[in-house]
């Protein structure tokens, strides 16, 4: 697998705004940004726990709290969030980059490579949506893909486990 490296992608952006909405428990910004096989996921945990299913809005935070607090935890805390840095997307195919998450990143701006410590690995795929871009294709934050390309860099899931 040829990983290309690109420094200006959509996921650098959407890998802030995720952790931001994270640290701000802004459920809905979060859920905005998962992937539908994600979104799927976590209602369907959703609906074994509650005996239900996905009725309304208001029921976003509870769906996405699981998510949120492996997160929290996984990364160190709310606080502890907004200090990780995003690296330079990595391009893995047509439909899949990542980002590296560097911790406790002080400054603004490209780091030395030698400051280069990265924790965490979040994954995006490409999906058709009405809201995306040019074609309709947005990127969105997928678990699974996640999972196995942290696995892959023998990085922790920064998504921690959701079950």
């Amino acid at each position: 697998m040829r990983i290309r490296p690109q420094l200006e992608h959509p996921a650098q952006g959407i890998a802030s705004a995720f952790l931001r909405a994270i640290a701000e428990d802004d459920a809905v910004a979060v859920f905005e940004r998962l992937s539908q096989r994600t979104r799927g996921l976590l209602e369907g945990l959703h609906a074994a726990r509650s005996g239900g299913v996905l009725a309304s809005d208001r029921d976003v935070a509870a769906v996405v709290a699981p998510l949120r607090a492996s997160v929290v935890a996984t990364l160190g805390g709310v606080e502890r969030i907004g200090r990780f840095g995003v690296s330079g997307a990595r391009v893995v195919d047509r439909h899949t980059a990542y980002v590296l998450l560097l911790p406790d990143v002080e400054k603004e701006g490209l780091l030395r490579p030698e400051d280069w410590r990265p924790a965490h690995l979040l994954a995006f795929v490409q999906e058709s949506s009405a809201r995306g871009g040019p074609g309709g294709a947005e990127w969105v934050v997928d678990l699974e893909r996640t999972a196995a390309l942290s696995a892959d860099a023998e990085l922790p899931d920064p998504l921690g486990s959701v079950a």
